[in-house]
């Protein structure tokens, strides 16, 4: 048997099984049966299918756009201030084939440039403060050694000098003072003349004394005192030399990044390719981006993208009640727009594991990012081409298929409406791969088994296992009294417009 493809779009599963029960009518012409059921009070109409075996396809089909498996993104290197951009002054036109090294943009580098300017300005008063505070901190170095090598010992010297005259003073006052002691016993010297030679070596003694305490405090305390001075100024002296020659490097640290910047305000390609603009669209209702001249670009804003055209993709999004379906590494079919017939051998490369942001007005619907690799590309395939993917999810060959409104879920499990000639019969089923039309049945039927397309319809005359409270609500079976008011009513009907057999008109639900 042939055959037959399915796909599933990004609309949820449910919706599609509801739009496809409308169809069956026309559907399942060919495999459609009545049975008419007469226990002598009311007659029971059933849409029967016959179950049969063919190869079952699962596929996804999305939309999305083909973009480079390795593209290199020119961005903007100018630091944004104060929240504002860079402005575009000139751009190279899209679609130009360029080479590594060739121009791509011009930033507009006015206000660098000034301040530039002002840097420079700043550099020179910085360079300034550090050769001052340079001399500053060679001078106290000078001083340290001017005073130990020269203060110093002049003002030692100086002082050695006194106690030297002192010590000579006081000498020659002692001999004097005992050639006069000697004098007075024979009456050659009074008495107050001895008193003052006395007087006099009492003064050169102190006078000594003094000279030997003065070069003491030289000595020990004002040296002392003296370098600690010294070495505190040059200390400091150096300090600040040093925090100078620092804050001179950051100053020129600032010159050399607004250098850089004004150099970045040129981009150059990197590489070899066909230019591509990086239109931005702002999906929260504000402005977008286009890459123009004029257009203020932001700090690490992509300007311009050079694809790589030997290894190209395609990037859709899936809705979450498809993405079990979909893994890595199945195979692919890619038809791009615009390039008549063309169809594309691709494979599936990766999976987001999770879903992508949604805005406010798509807030309950989650889609997953997918990437699809195209097996090799045809010349003249172009990044940003709209394209139609056709994932393989499934592949069942000679399956054994019933249409999904033929399944009733009744809690966990899946259960078949069967007629014996007699009475109706609830038989459960395992079910396997499922598309928007048909389940792959894995255990349960039986070729040519022919089952009931609303087996809801007939809940009260099979017997199915009880369900645990939490279970009920997704088993909920059409109260009794409804049923019969419902088929009696399409009972009238069918005998008011065709008395000879019932109306094929009648209506199904999902899962009967």
């Amino acid at each position: 048997m042939a055959t037959k493809p399915h796909s599933i779009g990004s609309s949820s599963l449910l919706t599609i099984v509801l739009i496809a029960v409308v169809g069956v009518a026309a559907y399942f012409g060919v495999n459609r049966y009545w049975l008419t059921q007469n226990d002598g009070t009311t007659e029971v109409n059933a849409i029967m299918h016959e179950v049969e075996r063919e190869d079952f396809l699962l596929s996804v089909t999305e939309r999305g756009e083909i973009d480079s498996a390795g593209v290199t993104e020119i961005r903007s290197q100018v630091k944004s201030t104060a929240g504002s951009g860079t402005a575009i002054l000139r751009i190279i036109p899209e679609g130009t084939n360029v080479k590594e090294g060739e121009f791509l943009v011009e930033l507009d580098a006015t206000a660098l440039k000034a301040d530039r300017t002002t840097q420079k300005i700043s550099c020179n008063a910085a360079e300034a403060i550090v050769i001052e505070s340079r001399n500053v901190y060679q001078t106290a170095v000078i001083a340290k050694r001017e005073y130990l090598e020269g203060t110093y010992v002049q003002e030692r010297q100086t002082i050695e000098s006194e106690v030297f005259v002192a010590e000579e003073n006081l000498n020659r006052s002692r001999e004097y003072f005992e050639y006069s002691k000697k004098l007075a016993t024979k009456g050659y010297v009074n008495d107050l003349q001895l008193e003052a030679d006395k007087f006099a070596v009492e003064k050169s003694q102190k006078e000594l004394d003094a000279a030997n305490t003065k070069l003491k405090v030289l000595d020990e305390f004002t040296k002392a005192k003296t370098m600690k001075q010294l070495e505190s100024d040059i200390l400091i002296a150096k300090a600040k030399w040093e925090a100078n020659q620092n804050s001179y490097q950051l100053e020129l640290d600032k010159l050399k990044e607004i250098e850089d910047q004004i150099a970045k305000c040129t981009i150059v390609s990197p590489k070899e390719g066909i230019v591509m603009y990086a239109h931005e669209r702002d999906r929260r209702g504000g402005e977008d981006f286009i890459v123009e001249e004029g257009a203020t670009v932001r700090e690490r804003q992509p300007i311009i993208r050079i694809p790589d055209s030997s290894a190209m993709q395609v990037e859709i999004k899936i809705n979450e009640s498809l993405i079990q379906f979909v893994k890595a590494d199945m195979p692919a079919k890619i038809t791009p727009v615009g390039m008549g017939d063309v169809v594309m051998d691709g494979t599936v490369l990766k999976v987001n594991r999770y879903a992508e942001p949604a805005g406010w007005r798509r807030a309950n619907v989650k889609e997953y990012r997918a990437f699809v690799r195209i097996i090799d590309p045809p010349p003249g395939l172009r990044s940003g081409l709209t394209c139609s993917v056709t994932i393989e999810c499934a592949f069942v060959p000679d399956a054994l298929v019933v249409p999904v409104q033929a399944v009733y879920a009744h809690g966990a499990r899946f259960f078949c409406m069967l007629h014996d000639g007699k009475s109706w019969a609830a038989k459960e089923v395992v079910c396997g791969p499922t598309n928007d039309k048909f389940f792959v049945i894995e255990d349960g039927l039986q070729d040519n088994d022919r089952v009931a397309m609303n087996p809801r319809r007939f809940l009260d005359q099979v017997s199915l296992p009880e369900l645990p409270p939490e279970q009920k609500q997704r088993a909920i079976p059409q109260p009794k009294q409804q049923r019969k008011e419902l088929i009696s009513s399409n009972d009238s009907s069918t005998k008011k417009a065709k008395p000879a057999k019932p109306s094929a008109s009648e209506p199904t639900s999902a899962g009967g």
